[in-house]
């Protein structure tokens, strides 16, 4: 008799947890709210972009709150904690999604858009982590903190002075936050996603051709879906990774390690060859 395998599925079940999303209205955000909502959390999703927001919670009105608000305010970020709290009764899990990335030349860069960034990009995050934190330990049942980086912040890359050095902020937060939040069981990680297909319209002609040139090169010859992403967020929201905290985690399909050889020449998937039309 045949020994029967012993099968594991991943499945992630969110039912009876809290989970706070911000920078909501698109891409990574939007597809976060989807994958809780879809995975039984009650989800609160925030954003400063009211329509997008809107679009967002639409298809989950039952386990999605929306509420519009800036993460660099203290009076909204505090707005946001309480409704979860009062709204599903706890919070469990926070996603700072929130970013903004403009790209900026060293030497044109102005101290208002480099404020900006860091506004969003790390006070953004520093308020959220705290103020998700006390509700987590009022409610004494530990929580995860999810938080964002980008893989520019590993190495230079030109016009990105501002946001790169964010990012890299942004990790250093996050690993001195799981040495202090430890004690409370509170988790705290980082994500460091490289190029993710979130436009959902065409890229100005230059970044467009810029991306069909570099599409190649990467060692999967793809950007990634913002459902590649979501995936590993998921992962760390669940029991599945009770023993990860401090750490950051890279998805970025191999392209922080070197780029794969362009000769012979093999053919990519039209999709993401943005300088062209897009047709989805």
């Amino acid at each position: 008799m045949k020994n029967k395998l012993n099968r594991r599925e991943v499945t992630f079940d969110f039912s009876e947890k809290t989970v706070i999303v911000t920078g909501a209205a698109r891409g990574m955000g939007r597809e976060t709210v989807r994958a809780f909502a879809e995975a039984g959390a009650n989800v609160v999703a925030t954003d400063r972009d009211s329509k997008g927001l809107t679009e967002t919670c639409s298809p989950h009105q039952i386990r999605v709150v929306s509420i519009v608000g800036d993460v660099s305010n203290p009076e909204d970020v505090n707005k946001f904690i309480e409704t979860a709290v009062k709204r599903f009764g706890t919070l469990d899990i926070c996603v700072n999604n929130a970013a903004v990335a403009p790209h900026t030349a060293l030497l044109e860069e102005s101290p208002e858009v480099w404020d900006r960034v860091y506004a969003t990009n790390c006070r953004g995050t520093f308020l959220m982590t705290q103020s998700a934190a006390r509700a987590m330990i009022n409610s004494g049942r530990g929580g995860r903190i999810i938080n964002f980086s980008s893989g520019v912040s590993q190495r230079g890359s030109p016009g990105t002075a501002a946001y790169a050095s964010s990012r890299a902020a942004v990790e250093s937060f996050s690993r001195v936050a799981s040495i202090e939040l430890a004690p409370h069981n509170i988790l705290v990680n980082t994500i460091s996603p490289g190029l993710i297909d979130t436009q959902s319209k065409p890229l100005p002609e230059e970044m467009a051709k810029s991306l069909s040139e570099r599409i190649p090169k990467l060692p999967l010859m793809r950007p990634g879906e913002p459902k590649e992403v979501v995936n590993v967020v998921l992962f760390l929201a669940s029991d599945a990774s009770s023993y990860v905290t401090g750490t950051t985690i890279i998805v970025d399909g191999g392209s922080g390690i070197g780029n794969r050889s362009t000769t012979p020449i093999v053919d990519v998937d039209p999709r993401y060859f943005w300088v062209k039309k897009r047709s989805r």
